[in-house]
């Protein structure tokens, strides 16, 4: 009775698998998920090295202020964050259409709900990315830069042939963390702004899993789900992974 019993799990665990993909949804979230990273990148890779290559040069009380700004939406829960984002987003009485002089509803078509999420989740993440940037940034040894310039290296020159590449593995750092966060970091702002919707747009692997799961209770689907998602994660994160310790190798 015991193989015949374990023989009907496995066939079972299959019709799971085959369910699975042979859903649209599934490799539509898949698709959502990559753009959305792509999308992320900049706010966690270019946009925290600008910034903290100018908090650099920024001294006294206005370092503060600086900080604190670029900082503080680390601090706001996401939930409360997209309140706020909810608020300013309004189509006809939100902030942001009264500033750009529009009329779109940005959370209730296609386009729009997407660029609103990877932007308030681009903004939520900044201050994580440029806190990692800045430690990246101390730990450069400020002779090299000396050298250069009594070299008669420019200041540019400096920052492209001796920072960056010195700042290099903390940006592949970063860039793991966001292929492998950005689903989860967007997950409450798309639950909380758009549900998923509009028809789908933004919902992505992780909120998939989600809705699977706790959505339409279907838990064989949702562990399915999980199963390649982890998987899936998994061999990214081992190249990503490789790639950093090549990099920090060349580096040392």
């Amino acid at each position: 009775m015991e193989p015949a019993a374990d023989h009907a799990d496995g066939a079972g665990r299959a019709r799971h698998y085959a369910r699975l993909f042979a859903l649209p949804d599934f490799g539509a979230s898949v698709g959502r998920t990559v753009l959305l990273v792509l999308a992320l990148l900049p706010f966690t890779v270019a946009v925290p090295v600008l910034v903290g290559l100018l908090a650099r040069r920024v001294r006294g009380r206005a370092a503060v202020v600086y900080q604190a700004l670029v900082f503080s939406p680390l601090l706001i829960a996401p939930v409360a964050g997209a309140a706020v984002w909810q608020w300013l987003l309004d189509p006809r009485s939100g902030a942001v259409n009264q500033v750009l002089g529009t009329t779109t509803n940005w959370l209730q078509e296609p386009g729009p709900a997407q660029l609103a999420i990877v932007v308030v989740t681009g903004w939520h993440v900044l201050g994580f990315a440029v806190l990692v940037v800045a430690a990246g940034l101390a730990g450069i040894d400020r002779d090299y830069a000396a050298a250069a310039a009594l070299d008669g290296a420019s200041r540019w020159q400096v920052t492209r042939w001796v920072t960056l590449p010195l700042l290099s593995p903390t940006l592949v750092f970063l860039a793991l963390v966001t292929v492998l966060l950005s689903a989860q970091w967007s997950f409450p702002l798309v639950d909380t702004l758009t549900g998923g919707g509009p028809s789908g747009a933004t919902t992505t692997v992780h909120y998939l899993l989600w809705d699977y799961g706790f959505g339409s209770f279907d838990a064989g689907l949702g562990a399915a789900a999980g199963v390649i998602f982890f998987l899936g994660f998994g061999v990214v994160a081992a190249g990503l992974v490789a790639l950093s310790d090549r990099v920090s190798f060349h580096d040392s």
